[in-house]
């Protein structure tokens, strides 16, 4: 996809960022660039801590025991350095576990990319695969707007990364605040690679609808 790029070799939010989250309508919509100079970029933890200051926006999704050891990208605060968002949520799909991802986290990441459109946008997690893969695709489908085709942008983010597995819990808080009726959830439920590395590597197909 143009202006979509890919670096997966490896495996308190300032005031502003949270008046702006509290203002964020239910549906957050924007449209599509009118050309390809937004660049939307995925990547791992260890490629996001050696290129992240290279964008003009980042946002980090870590777990919530992540240190700068282990997954916690270093924060970005000057006025020359990226704008930066971290939310802080495990890579899970039951509702049900603590610090699941939740509807206010895609809520503040849809809203920051909003504040934050026309920049270069780098998007990590720890692996580049689960949480970042799924954000992303919930971003590609807000600068959509109305006439977005979630199966045909589900297709561009996996064109790229085969692996991708979106998370199917960050999928339905997208599709429930996009008020896509879920057709983003149907199309990430339905497509057979994302069903095969679901099947190799991460949870049974039915545990997001528990």
């Amino acid at each position: 996809m143009a202006g979509l790029r890919d670096w997966t070799a490896s495996l308190g939010a300032s005031l502003g960022d949270r008046v702006a989250d509290a203002l964020a309508g239910a549906t957050l919509f924007w449209p599509a660039p009118a050309s390809a100079a937004t660049e939307l970029v995925i990547c791992g933890w260890i490629d996001a801590c050696e290129r992240a200051a290279d964008f003009e926006a980042v946002i980090s999704i870590e777990s919530p025991d992540a240190t700068p050891d282990n997954g916690q990208l270093r924060r970005f605060r000057a006025a020359h350095e990226p704008a930066h968002k971290v939310l802080r949520f495990f890579d899970i799909e039951d509702p049900r576990q603590w610090a699941a991802p939740a509807r206010r986290h895609v809520r503040a990441g849809l809203a920051f990319a909003r504040r934050t459109a026309g920049r270069r946008l780098l998007i990590h997690c720890h692996a580049g695969v689960s949480r970042s893969t799924a954000l992303a695709y919930a971003i590609l489908v807000d600068r959509h707007g109305a006439r977005a085709d979630e199966a045909a942008l589900l297709e561009e983010i996996l064109a790229l990364r085969p692996q991708a597995c979106p998370n199917r819990l960050v999928v339905r808080h997208a599709d429930a605040l996009l008020g896509r009726g879920g057709r983003m959830v149907a199309a990430v439920e339905s497509h057979p690679l994302v069903r095969e590395t679901r099947r190799r590597n991460f949870s049974p197909p039915d545990a997001a609808s528990a």
